[in-house]
């Protein structure tokens, strides 16, 4: 019989929005939106390092420091594109959106916007920690699941540049980002039969609903594509799925 579950989506308050997908190009786009920031800045960036870990429900662990950058998820490629866009909108005051190249709609949009917030200091240091609630994690009431994301770094503006954008004109660039970001997805109460569930569309998605292909898809696939630390049998028992990037 064909599960029904559904998946909301869990976002950290303030800073953390939605992510989406795109790909590095050799020109930026112009700010689109731009007046409704009180700032813009942009700033050289990339991944350096791409760590995975999984927790298992009896605590065990199983991790590798050294996941292929391939493996990073799209979806946060898109806020974190080379260079990235750092704007404050005007509607939230001292909160900054990292906005990518193809700028989705946060641009026009900020107050609902698809990029990833953070806060940085007067000495352009960045110090995040937040999380949702644990809400239930498809229809099983049983299974709770929340979304922590932190982020630690700073702005370095000891050498700046400009870039051209694709309609000839140029921009200034303020520095470089320097960022360890990590997302946590925590899992407590009976999440077996749902976990497991995924475990099966991720490995044969006949009878699967679109969401679950969705899910399974977007728990598992950072953490088993290209010698990840989870082997797919193993998804009942996850307690924990964890990413850190390095931007440097």
């Amino acid at each position: 019989m064909k599960s029904k579950i559904r998946f909301p989506v869990f976002l950290p308050a303030l800073v953390a929005c939605s992510l989406v997908s795109c790909r590095f190009g050799n020109y930026s786009e112009p700010p689109k939106g731009e007046s409704n920031f009180t700032s813009m800045e942009i700033y050289r960036t990339q991944p350096k390092q791409f760590e995975t870990l999984v927790i298992f429900q009896d605590n065990t662990q199983s991790e590798n420091t050294t996941t292929p950058l391939s493996a990073i998820p799209n979806t946060l490629l898109d806020n974190f594109t080379n260079p990235v866009f750092l704007g404050e909108p005007k509607a939230t005051p001292g909160v900054k959106l990292f906005i990518g190249q193809n700028q989705t709609d946060c641009m026009l949009n900020p107050g609902t916007s698809s990029c990833i917030g953070t806060l940085v200091d007067s000495d352009g240091n960045i110090q995040v920690n937040t999380a949702s609630e644990y809400t239930p994690f498809g229809s099983d009431p049983t299974c709770m699941m929340n979304l922590q994301m932190q982020q630690v770094g700073y702005l370095d503006k000891s050498h700046p540049g400009t870039l051209t954008y694709s309609d000839g004109t140029t921009g200034r660039i303020n520095g470089d980002l320097l960022l360890l970001f990590r997302i946590y997805r925590n899992f407590r109460g009976d999440c077996t039969t749902i976990l497991g569930r995924l475990g099966t569309c991720y490995t044969d998605g006949t009878g699967c609903s679109t969401d679950e292909l969705y899910w399974a898809n977007q728990l598992f696939d950072p953490f088993i594509r290209q010698t990840g630390p989870l082997k797919i049998e193993d998804a009942a028992r996850i307690k924990t799925l964890a990413y850190i990037v390095h931007f440097d």
